[in-house]
């Protein structure tokens, strides 16, 4: 099996969503550090436009965005299960509400009281990620902060009845909202909302306790220089389906529907019900197959 590789930067939030199931797993990866805001040119190469991290590079393959990755490390790592298959529709619901909603109270307040942690421009390049009309419509900082009180208050209860969000084991429910409350931490005001609560204090520490997996660090242009080596294997996979409104040959540009409205344009390889896989070719690495999801994603025709 090649090498995992993950690009991210340490302050990540979804990075740490990812790092943490490797923590899970005890997979042995590879960091590479890529900057908090744009450009990214040692990045841009293998997406072809997609900036937000973390990206996992297994070859010449890349897989962006955390629901897909952490579907391909279940694949690739079944000896250690991360969600048991009774409780894996709840875990998503739940990830995917953490991933969004919970998010979205976070990361407002945060980003004005962590100023000294991120770049100058960090600001700037967050809000250029958004849609106007997303920024129209923010809502005042206090009643956001006011929000995440209340999504504390349920979290606490569940972790007051049991040692994870799901039961007694760690699943997914319990990455998706410990890389929120993980990152909220760094902001002073939300990091004292988080105190005033034992049971939501007891698991965040016994999460963190659980390391980083076999981790260790790798240069922007190493990783580069593996996919440059490396033959994408364009098998499509057991499940594949044809979709008359995503056809294997088409050219499609492929953009987020939420933030970050960065373009990938490719070449449809195969799809699943769940999934995308689409060629591209880069002067810096040749040959790379991009795996996107389908969900939260706008698929556009690009003949």
């Amino acid at each position: 099996m090649s090498d995992i590789i993950l690009h991210q930067y340490e302050m990540s939030p979804f990075s740490r969503k990812v790092i943490s199931i490797f923590a899970h797993k005890n997979i042995a990866w590879h960091a590479v550090d890529q900057p908090i805001t744009a450009p990214k040119p040692e990045l841009t190469p293998l997406t072809g436009g997609y900036r937000k991290i973390p990206v996992m590079q297994i070859g010449a393959h890349i897989y962006c965005d955390t629901k897909l990755i952490i579907r391909e490390l279940e694949k690739r790592f079944p000896e250690t299960p991360l969600t048991p298959s009774e409780l894996l529709g709840a875990a998503e619901i739940i990830a995917d509400w953490a991933d969004h909603r919970l998010f979205s109270n976070v990361a407002g307040p945060s980003i004005f009281e962590i100023g000294k942690l991120v770049p100058k421009d960090f600001l700037a390049d967050r809000a250029a990620m958004q849609r106007p009309e997303v920024m129209a419509a923010a809502l005042p900082i206090e009643h956001v902060k006011a929000q995440f009180v209340l999504d504390l208050q349920m979290i606490n209860r569940q972790l007051s009845g049991s040692a994870f969000m799901l039961g007694a084991a760690f699943t997914l429910a319990d990455a998706a909202i410990f890389h929120v409350l993980n990152f909220a931490g760094n902001a002073p005001s939300l990091a004292a909302e988080i105190n005033q609560h034992k049971a939501i204090g007891k698991w965040l520490q016994t999460i963190r306790d659980m390391g980083e997996g076999q981790r260790s660090n790798m240069a922007a242009s190493d990783a580069l220089a593996i996919a440059r080596e490396a033959t994408p294997d364009h098998t499509p996979p057991a499940d594949a389906i044809a979709d008359d409104a995503l056809p294997v040959g088409q050219m499609i540009a492929i953009k987020p529907n939420d933030y970050g409205q960065e373009v990938t344009t490719g070449e449809i390889i195969w799809v699943t019900a769940e999934a995308i896989a689409v060629k591209r070719t880069d002067a810096q690495v040749g040959d790379v197959l991009v795996h996107y999801p389908r969900l939260g994603y706008l698929f556009e025709d690009a003949s």
